[in-house]
C-alpha cells in the first residue's frame, strides 16, 4: 500500500470525508465515492478492506445521532434478504470482476436519478424489500456500494427525512458488522491496512459531524432531491471506472 504517497492519503482523506458527510446528512446515497476514488491508486479489494473498519466507526456515531427515528418495518424488510447478499457477495469477494458490478450498479444509479417517476415502480416491486436488500448485500460487500439499491427501496417508502438517514445508518451497521466475517475469511487485511485506516478516523468522524450539520439546512423535498443527485454521481464515477476497467 503506497502510505508515503501524497496523492494516495489525498484521496483517501477527501474519500472518507465524503462518505461521512454522505452516510449521516444523506442517508449513504454518495458512500459509494471513497472506493472508486482510492482504487486509482491501490486495488479495489484494498480499497473495500481499508474502508470497512472506517465505515463501522462511522455507523457507530451516526446511530447514535438518529436512533430515535429508525423505522424498524423497513428494517425487517431489508436485513433478512441482505444478510443473504453479504454471504453471496463474500463468495464472489476476489472472483467476480469488479468492473462487471460496477457497470451494472452505475447504469442502474444513473438510471433510478435521472427519472423520479421510476420510484414508485422500482421500490414497490414485489418483494421489493428482499430484491434491494440482497442487491444492497452482494454489492456492499464487494465494493462497499450498498446505499444506491437501498436508497431505491427507502425513497419509494416516502419516510421522513429523519426516519430515512435513521433507517439506512443502523441498516448499514449491522452489514458493515457481518461482512467482517467473509473479510476475514478472504485474509485481505494486514497490520499496515489497519494502521492507516485508525489515522483516518479523524477525517471519518469529522465527515460524520459535517454532515448531521449539513442536513439540518435541507427540507425533504431538497433532501431527496440531493440524494438522487448524490446517486447520479455515484453511478456515473462506477461507471468511469467500469470502463477503464473493460
Amino acid at each position: 500500500m503506497p502510505i508515503d504517497s501524497p496523492l494516495f492519503w489525498s484521496l483517501a482523506i477527501v474519500g472518507v470525508i465524503f462518505t461521512g458527510i454522505s452516510k449521516s446528512g444523506f442517508a449513504g446515497g454518495a458512500g459509494v465515492v471513497a472506493v472508486p476514488l482510492l482504487a486509482f491508486v491501490i486495488s479495489v479489494p484494498q480499497a473495500a478492506a481499508l474502508m470497512l473498519p472506517l465505515l463501522l466507526v462511522m455507523d457507530v456515531r451516526t446511530i447514535q445521532y438518529y436512533r430515535d427515528h429508525i423505522h424498524w418495518d423497513s428494517l425487517k424488510q431489508l436485513l433478512p434478504a441482505a444478510v443473504v447478499g453479504i454471504a453471496a457477495g463474500g463468495m464472489l469477494l476476489g472472483i467476480l470482476p469488479d468492473h462487471w458490478l460496477e457497470l451494472m450498479l452505475g447504469l442502474l444509479s444513473v438510471l433510478f436519478a435521472s427519472w423520479a417517476r421510476l420510484t414508485p415502480i422500482l421500490g414497490k416491486l414485489k418483494n421489493a424489500g428482499v430484491l434491494w436488500g440482497g442487491l444492497s448485500g452482494i454489492t456492499s460487500t464487494v465494493i462497499h456500494s450498498g446505499g444506491p439499491p437501498m436508497n431505491i427501496y427507502l425513497i419509494s417508502r416516502q419516510l421522513p427525512k429523519l426516519e430515512w438517514i435513521a433507517t439506512a445508518g443502523m441498516m448499514f451497521g449491522l452489514m458493515n458488522l457481518i461482512k467482517i466475517i467473509p473479510y476475514v475469511w478472504v485474509g485481505e487485511w494486514t497490520v499496515e491496512m489497519l494502521l492507516v485506516a485508525l489515522a483516518l478516523v479523524p477525517a471519518a468522524l469529522l465527515g460524520i459531524k459535517l454532515g448531521y450539520w449539513l442536513q439540518s439546512f435541507f427540507n425533504q423535498q431538497r433532501f431527496e432531491q440531493w440524494c438522487r443527485g448524490f446517486l447520479f454521481v455515484s453511478g456515473v464515477l462506477l461507471l468511469a471506472k467500469s470502463f477503464a476497467g473493460l
